[in-house]
């Protein structure tokens, strides 16, 4: 389970409905997320990978 409060927000997903999705991986910046985004889509190719964003909740 992901922990909201976690400083990893960037979150690589595999598609697997339009509304259904699991997360691969997580990273703390963007170039880090894109680079291995990119890698993902070249390994499977028939795999639909996105990146998301899920900004902390820093709500107590």
């Amino acid at each position: 389970m992901y922990d909201q409060n976690s400083n990893e927000p960037w979150a690589i997903v595999r598609l697997i409905s339009p509304m259904q999705w699991v997360v691969v991986t997580r990273y703390r910046s963007r170039v880090d997320a894109e680079r291995n985004l990119k890698f993902c889509r070249q390994q499977i190719a028939e795999i639909k990978f996105e990146l998301v964003f899920e900004p902390p909740n820093n709500q107590s």
